[in-house]
């Protein structure tokens, strides 16, 4: 019997598969073989959601811009 996957390499392997699908769509192999990565352990929906979000949370930090201050939109003390 396999090894279960580690959290990380869940996390690894969700990181991978969120890459991709932000690429475009994927080829009718690529969604088989997702369906069935993601049907082969519990933790791995969970693991790609939290990818795409880590995704979305750069692709947004990223289009603030380098010259971005949060300090300038904390409530005065």
């Amino acid at each position: 019997m396999a090894e279960p996957d580690t959290s990380r390499d869940i996390d690894q392997a969700a990181s991978n598969c969120a890459a991709r699908l932000d690429r475009g769509p994927l080829t009718p192999r690529e969604e088989e073989a997702l369906r069935a990565w993601l049907g082969g352990d519990l933790r791995r929906k969970g693991a790609l959601l939290r990818a795409q979000a880590m995704s979305l949370m750069s692709e947004s930090a990223q289009a603030l811009g380098p010259h971005f201050d949060p300090a300038r939109f904390e409530a005065p003390n």
